[in-house]
């Protein structure tokens, strides 16, 4: 059932919609828990505070008590910004979404931020695996461990851009 038919459903379940699509799509896949895991809860605020402040342009829009859906991000001005792909320019979703994989630079593990607010962190290759089988995600950012860059991938948009410190963008790190 896709995310914008849960009309009916209450709150609670809405939010439980995407967390509960990722876990059958690691059990489908058999994904090593090792490998890509739900990051622990009460670690969440850390790493999305982490985020915001490392990334989000706080000075002229600052962030209240908004959840990620809520706030609409405003970057800050001097990261280097660099366009991945466009899900318009791929047939399928599995092809936009490994086109995103391609044009992100490699990591021993990774954190994943959804709008919804869960948190999962693993590796490259597991991550996109399971993000491949999620067809109702909406926005969601995949950030390096060191909060050097971060990519964001927009469903209104329909694109996928990475963003990294202006000090590291003259790294090849892919």
């Amino acid at each position: 059932m896709p995310y914008n038919d849960l009309k009916y459903i209450s709150e609670r379940k809405k939010h439980l919609f995407l967390r509960d699509e990722i876990e059958e799509a690691i059990k489908a896949k058999n994904i090593d828990r090792g490998k890509f895991h739900e990051y622990s809860k009460q670690g969440y605020t850390d790493i999305i505070s982490k985020f915001y402040f490392t990334f989000a342009d706080i000075k002229n829009y600052p962030v209240g008590r908004q959840t990620l859906e809520e706030y609409n991000m405003h970057f800050r001005e001097e990261l280097y910004q660099e366009y991945i792909a466009c899900s318009l320019n791929y047939e399928s979703h599995a092809g936009y979404i490994q086109a995103i994989k391609a044009g992100i630079p490699d990591e021993d593990k990774l954190f994943l931020i959804l709008s919804d607010g869960w948190v999962y962190e693993g590796e490259k290759d597991a991550m996109f695996a399971v993000l491949e089988e999620v067809y109702d995600i909406r926005d969601f950012y995949i950030i390096s461990p060191k909060f050097s860059w971060f990519t964001a991938v927009s469903k209104i948009e329909d694109s996928a851009c990475l963003y990294r410190q202006t000090s590291d963008k003259n790294e090849t790190a892919r």
